[in-house]
């Protein structure tokens, strides 16, 4: 009859140590992939600054490329509208890139926040479960005859 007890205590310490050693893993988890998201944020920002210095650079281009058509087309007097709406242009697209970038960031950034939440709540389920293991490996020594 006690040669049962000392299973029962084993297997309840085994299936509790199981239960956090998951926890812990689950919480290490979301910390790295909130950190692999940080990065992943940080990369998609510098991309966004790459493209928007892109779309300024191809609008100086362009407006380049209209100064000359104006002057050889005689129509250089009429031309600073035309580069003023040019440079807006250019400097629009800038902005929607980097908005565009910053958002996705961003997105990424919250969702390496919830991966890191949701292995910390895992993380402290899975005390509460290894306590009740405990507990009912307990009632069931106790109950044992």
């Amino acid at each position: 009859m006690a040669a049962g007890l000392p299973l029962i205590a084993a297997g309840t310490v085994l299936s509790a140590g199981a239960q956090l050693s998951a926890g812990k893993k689950r919480a290490k988890r979301g910390r790295i992939q909130r950190a692999i998201n940080e990065v992943a944020a940080g990369q998609k920002v510098a991309v966004g600054q790459r493209t928007a210095l892109e779309q300024k650079r191809q609008a100086e281009l362009m407006a380049s490329r209209a100064v000359a058509v104006a002057a050889a087309g005689g129509a250089a007097q009429d031309i600073d509208n035309l580069i003023a709406d040019i440079h807006g242009e250019g400097a629009y697209r800038a902005n929607v890139a980097m908005y565009e970038a910053e958002t996705e960031a961003e997105n990424l950034k919250f969702q390496g926040l919830m991966a890191e939440q949701t292995g910390r709540e895992a993380e402290k389920a899975s005390q509460f479960g290894a306590l009740a293991t405990v507990i009912s490996g307990g009632g069931k020594m106790a109950a044992y005859k």
